[in-house]
Parts: structure tokens; C-alpha cells; sequence
């Protein structure tokens, strides 16, 4: 079950379907007359246009339009008061039923911004998306924060040992020297030593033999002994990235595929740690 109280679930969404109706209208209108390409094509311009031109033509009848335009205005509106409740009570149950309802969240938004033609191209869209999900990752992370400390707060009056820091950013901080000397000191070492012409060490040995081993296997030490530690393969690409301009100073070699590698290898040995502690406990 996606919520399991779908009585509240029933009234959240109806009161965000009509707080979404009151808040897009005047909005909506703002966007109807300065994002449609339809307008802007026909050169017209006014302060505020109830009905999108571009479903108007679409549908061929304004009041049709109007009706289909207030019924996307609902829909976005219960989807993010749907979003007020809270999930699940475990963690794997919370980011799962969370990345559902952000999919379902820009599907909404995707489908508005075409139909109503406040999206004008893919870029714009691309846009449009990428600003939900931060929005959406700022509101999710403020909500867990606050979980967090009620958490912590209750551990602390029952007496009970402080559970896992925040994003396992203290379990993390013993791999961080790791980190720095796999990412960031190897690297550089092996481009000062490597030869101008022919870089074997900084150019094949590093990024196709020691970089994925060392990142996949100290990622997999780190998993099966903390658990899902995903600051860990952030830590190796800032590593990197780090790494990328200073590299620039002596050479001119395109590290960029250096990130991915750093990032993508670290992960699969958390990944796989991670799978390994939860199989043996």
C-alpha cells in the first residue's frame, strides 16, 4: 500500500486539490500569458489570461479548456497535499514510497506544463523537473532532520546508546584519509612520475586497474562493517574533482572520466557491503 491511512490520505488530497485551484489560478494565469509560445508567437501580451491559449486551440473550446486546466490545477494541488503524511515508519519503506511519490509528483508537473504549453521545449521542462527535485530534496531532508532529533531526544531520555549520526557522516570519517590518498595523493603522485609522452601510470595503470579496486574494495570494507554509507562514494569523487585542476597544472589530460569512475565503484562496494552485513545479520 502506498499510504496506509487512506482516509487521511482521501482528505489531505482534497484539501490540496483545492488550495492547488485557489493558489494556480492567478499564477496560472501569470504563466498562460508570459510562458505560452502561443501568445508570444501571436504577439499578444496582457497582464493575466484565465484559459491557456495553447489548450484552447488544442481542444478547440475555451470553457472545455478552462475545465480541463482547473482539473490539472487539482491534481498538482493533491499531490503535493498527499505528500504531507508521513509514508512509512522503516527507512527502506520511507525512500521507496518517497521516490513513488515525487515520480508520480513530476509526472503531474510534466503533464500540466505540456498540456497548458508552459513548457515550450525539452530544456524548459528538463528546468521545470530539476527545481521540483530540489525543492523536493529540501523538504524531504527538513522533515527527516526533524525525525532525527525526535529520535535522538527520545534515545536520550530512555537512557539508550545514540544511534547511526546523521547520513552516517561519523562512521564515514574514518575512510575520509582513504579517500584522500586513493582520489587525490595517488593521482597526483603517479602524474608527476608518469612520463610526458606515454602516461602508463596516470593514464591506464590508475584509472583502469588501482582506482576501481582500490574504490570498490575500501567501499566494501566500509559497507559490511557500518552498512549503507552513501557520503563515502560523495567523499571519493570531491576527492577527484579536487584532483582534476591540480592534475591540470603539470599535464594536459582529460580527467573528467576520473569522477564517475571514483563515485560509481565506491558505490557498488557500499552497495555490496551494505547487502553483505544485512545477509549475515
Amino acid at each position: 500500500m502506498f499510504i496506509d491511512d487512506k482516509r487521511r490520505a482521501l482528505t489531505r488530497a482534497l484539501v490540496g486539490g483545492l488550495l492547488g485551484v485557489a493558489v494556480l489560478i492567478p499564477l496560472g494565469g501569470l504563466f498562460n500569458d508570459i510562458v505560452s509560445g502561443g501568445l508570444i508567437s501571436m504577439g499578444i501580451h496582457t497582464p493575466f489570461r484565465l484559459v491557456s491559449a495553447d489548450l484552447t486551440l488544442r481542444l478547440g473550446s475555451a470553457p472545455l479548456a478552462f475545465a480541463v486546466q482547473l482539473a490539472l490545477y487539482f491534481l498538482l494541488g493533491a499531490v503535493v497535499g498527499v505528500s504531507t503524511l508521513p509514508f512509512a515508519g522503516d527507512g527502506p519503506t520511507l525512500v521507496l514510497r518517497s521516490l513513488a511519490h515525487f515520480a508520480l509528483t513530476a509526472g503531474a508537473l510534466t503533464l500540466t506544463c505540456t498540456l497548458l504549453g508552459w513548457a515550450w521545449s525539452w530544456q524548459a521542462m528538463a528546468v521545470y523537473l530539476v527545481l521540483l527535485a530540489a525543492v523536493y530534496l529540501l523538504i524531504w531532508l527538513g522533515r527527516w532532520v526533524g525525525w532525527y532529533a525526535e529520535v535522538s531526544a527520545i534515545r536520550e531520555k530512555l537512557g539508550l546508546p545514540p544511534g547511526p549520526s546523521p547520513l552516517k557522516w561519523r562512521e564515514t570519517l574514518p575512510y575520509l584519509p582513504f579517500a584522500l590518498l586513493l582520489c587525490l595523493a595517488l593521482p597526483m603522485a603517479l602524474r608527476l612520475l608518469d612520463a610526458a609522452d606515454v602516461p602508463v601510470l596516470s593514464g591506464l595503470l590508475y584509472p583502469y586497474l588501482l582506482l576501481p579496486v582500490g574504490g570498490f574494495f575500501s567501499g566494501l570494507s566500509l559497507g559490511k562493517r557500518q552498512g549503507l554509507c552513501l557520503l563515502y562514494p560523495v567523499l571519493c569523487a570531491l576527492c577527484a574533482l579536487v584532483f582534476i585542476p591540480l592534475a591540470r597544472l603539470v599535464s594536459n589530460m582529460a580527467d573528467w572520466p576520473l569522477l564517475p569512475i571514483a563515485a560509481g565503484f565506491s558505490l557498488a562496494g557500499v552497495l555490496a557491503g551494505a547487502a553483505l552485513r544485512r545477509i549475515r545479520n
